[in-house]
């Protein structure tokens, strides 16, 4: 009955590094990825990024080349 204990604690840490290893990985994806980073879901959307100022060149290019159908 006592190897239970400390089997249960490493399962929860187990647990939490897999959660945390996780989210590391869904923000450096987010980072890179220009369509999760900008929430562009539609044409339309990314047509209103184009026209906004704030969006670096560097997405901008990106996100004309998913306007234009090519990704």
């Amino acid at each position: 009955m006592n190897w239970i204990y400390p089997l249960l604690a490493l399962v929860i840490i187990i647990q939490v590094a897999i959660f945390i290893m996780a989210r590391r990985i869904r923000k450096r994806e987010k980072e890179n990825n220009v369509l999760l980073k900008y929430n562009i879901d539609s044409r339309q959307r990314a047509w209103q990024l184009l026209g906004d100022q704030s969006v670096p060149e560097e997405d901008k290019r990106k996100i004309q080349e998913y306007y234009d159908g090519e990704e």
